[in-house]
């Protein structure tokens, strides 16, 4: 008897185990982008609930990309982060291949000062860039594709030290996606009155954003895209997109047909992305 119970309660603990997985916290007090790959997490993690057990989040604090992916390499703090695609990551980490927002993150809108929009409205080239300054993230690849352009680039730390810079004149734009930029800018809006997330220009490069985990958790990268292809076919992925209030801007689509284009190469991807997932830009000029 005594022999059974204790059976009984190896057996209950092995099925109530809770998994603990840790990523990173906020950059700043009011992060649209946070709250919606958190929440794409959670989604991923509880859809995979019946094979792999449940799971809880936690988060540890921001410390900059370049140190939080160097953490990551090495298992230290987190199990799981998100960032812009490349070669040289692929290398350093296992990417769960699901894009993030399916495609959607070189489709780069821009946060500029009110008036400078007429300034902006006669830019059709990559020539017409050249002649004002981008602020980008010090370690974000946006910045390796531009420069790749003959574009001229701030790099910055921080994404409240680029507003600023872009209000102080000290770089005139700021890239972001159109399915984050908009929302970005409106929880700063009251600091930042005089700026504007501009997308009658759409610059376009190929870039995806991924979950990314240390190169030996395949048990992780498994359940994670395993858990988003899920969310995919049952439509519960594009609910979450256009519903969400860091990309509902960007919806519909078709908004962007009369956009003007500007299309750039990726130097740091070599291998093709997956296209199953992605999206595709409206038709037009």
């Amino acid at each position: 008897m005594k022999a059974l119970l204790i059976l009984l309660l190896l057996f209950s603990a092995h099925c109530f185990a809770i998994t603990t997985v840790t990523t990173t916290g906020k950059q700043k007090p009011d992060d649209a982008s946070h709250d919606y790959f958190v929440g794409l997490l959670r989604l991923a993690l509880i859809e995979t609930a019946d094979e792999y057990g449940y799971a809880v989040l936690q988060t540890v604090p921001y410390p900059g990309q370049e140190r939080m992916l160097k953490l990551l390499a090495l298992g230290a703090f987190y199990d799981v982060v998100w960032a812009g695609n490349s070669d040289i990551r692929q290398s350093d980490l296992h990417k769960v291949a699901f894009p993030l927002f399916r495609g959607g993150l070189g489709w780069r809108g821009m946060i500029i000062r009110q008036q400078d929009k007429n300034k902006f409205s006669a830019y059709h080239s990559v020539k017409d860039l050249s002649k004002v300054i981008a602020c980008q993230g010090r370690h974000w690849p946006d910045a390796d594709i531009l420069e790749h352009a003959g574009l001229a680039v701030a790099r910055v730390g921080y994404f409240d030290a680029m507003l600023h810079m872009v209000e102080l004149k000290r770089c005139d734009y700021l890239p972001l996606s159109i399915f984050e930029g908009q929302a970005e800018l409106d929880l700063v809006q009251s600091s930042f009155p005089n700026l504007i997330f501009y997308q009658d220009l759409i610059i376009q490069y190929p870039l995806t954003m991924h979950f990314f985990v240390k190169s030996n958790n395949k048990q992780l990268a498994n359940r994670l895209t395993l858990g988003l292809q899920r969310l995919y076919d049952s439509g519960a992925y594009e609910y979450y997109m256009q519903k969400h209030p860091l990309t509902q801007y960007a919806f519909p689509l078709s908004k962007f047909k009369n956009s003007r284009v500007i299309k750039l190469e990726n130097p740091n991807i070599k291998q093709k992305e997956l296209a199953k997932f992605g999206l595709t830009w409206p038709s037009g000029k």
